[in-house]
């Protein structure tokens, strides 16, 4: 079926916003943010598609976003209209671990998982503290037989999916209200990052207190004073508009916001080989493509952070930062393994 012969056809998103997971067949089941559908050719039968439900929580614009939109349409097209995606971004269908959930039990066909540290101690690896010195050494990882075995690991930890791809949408960097370059700098200073490992090692990375606040209520925490500094990718801090209560941009790139596309295993081990190799094609391309954009726009999205007042910096020297990462990784054995891989790829 030629790219040309699919219909989008846009549903109402505004009576999902709120709703929470739910059977995939049931009433309680959310009208989908967008579908992907086709009409075949006159000279060809009609084919029956196949819908698959896919949530992510990304917002219009937003790399992710951009990639399922891409991927559902390039699925469609590969399988001759046999299989289509309907998708459910900005958390329309469930939230993020509802969603992961749903996969597992096969109510939604496909999900993102980003750190697998839950299930499997070992993937806390990923989002160690400068783990990944830069967006070169990221690829050369994905590129690597480690990249598989890891895929490979986190599925069967996790159960009752398969990790489709990895993926990441740029590095984390701290915004506050002063300019931070040193380790001093950061004394007496209350830090908002997510509590639990690996993110709270930030808290010996940079020897800051921290606080745990949820995302939405981070903006007006900043505000007041509640949290003096954040860590955020520039998709979020803009998202989020951070820049209107914080000053400076400081580019520590402390670690690489990552995360994956995975799939109902019981869809997955339904399928013929033929059409996972489809699948796989599919979505491979779909990480790289995320990959691709996050690194195109970074230029795009530390420039509107500049238009809208923010001072960055982006000269720091992180030896002291990184130097306290690597006596971090140290408290967690199960990293060492992989994270030694990793390093001997920089």
């Amino acid at each position: 079926m030629k790219k040309k012969n699919v219909l989008a056809l846009v549903l109402s998103a505004s009576m999902m916003l709120g709703m929470a997971a739910c059977g995939g067949g049931s009433s309680n089941t959310p009208a989908p943010a967008e579908s992907k559908a086709a009409e075949p050719a006159q000279s060809e039968a009609a084919v029956e598609t196949k819908y698959l439900k896919a949530s992510h929580v990304f917002a219009e614009g937003h790399p992710v976003y951009v990639a399922f939109q891409e991927s559902a349409e390039l699925l469609y097209e590969k399988t001759n209209g046999r299989y289509g995606l309907t998708l459910y971004p900005n958390g329309t269908y469930a939230n993020y671990t509802d969603s992961i959930t749903a996969c597992q039990m096969g109510d939604l066909d496909i999900a993102c998982l980003d750190s697998a540290s839950d299930w499997l101690e070992d993937a806390g690896v990923l989002f160690a503290p400068y783990c990944f010195q830069s967006y070169d050494h990221w690829n050369k990882f994905k590129a690597s037989d480690l990249y598989d075995e890891m895929r490979e690991a986190i599925g069967g930890a996790v159960g009752g999916i398969k990790q489709l791809n990895m993926y990441n949408f740029g590095f984390r960097n701290l915004t506050a209200n002063k300019e931070i370059r040193t380790l001093d700098d950061m004394q007496g200073l209350t830090l908002r990052c997510v509590n639990f490992a690996p993110y709270s090692t930030l808290a010996d990375v940079y020897n800051v207190a921290i606080t745990s606040i949820p995302i939405e209520d981070v903006y007006m925490s900043l505000q007041t004073g509640l949290a003096d500094c954040e860590e955020n990718p520039l998709t979020q801090i803009i998202t989020m508009k951070f820049y209107e209560v914080q000053s400076h941009l400081m580019m520590t790139q402390h670690m690489l916001a990552c995360s994956s596309t995975i799939i109902n295993e019981d869809l997955w081990n339904s399928l013929s080989d033929e059409d996972k190799a489809i699948f796989e094609e599919v979505f491979t391309r779909q990480g790289d493509r995320i990959d691709e954009l996050t690194q195109e726009n970074e230029a795009a999205l530390t420039q509107t952070c500049i238009d809208n007042g923010m001072t960055v910096i982006d000269d720091i020297d992180t030896t002291p930062f990184r130097e306290n990462a690597a006596k971090v990784v140290e408290g967690y054995p199960a990293w060492q393994n992989w994270y030694e891989q990793i390093q001997a790829m920089a």
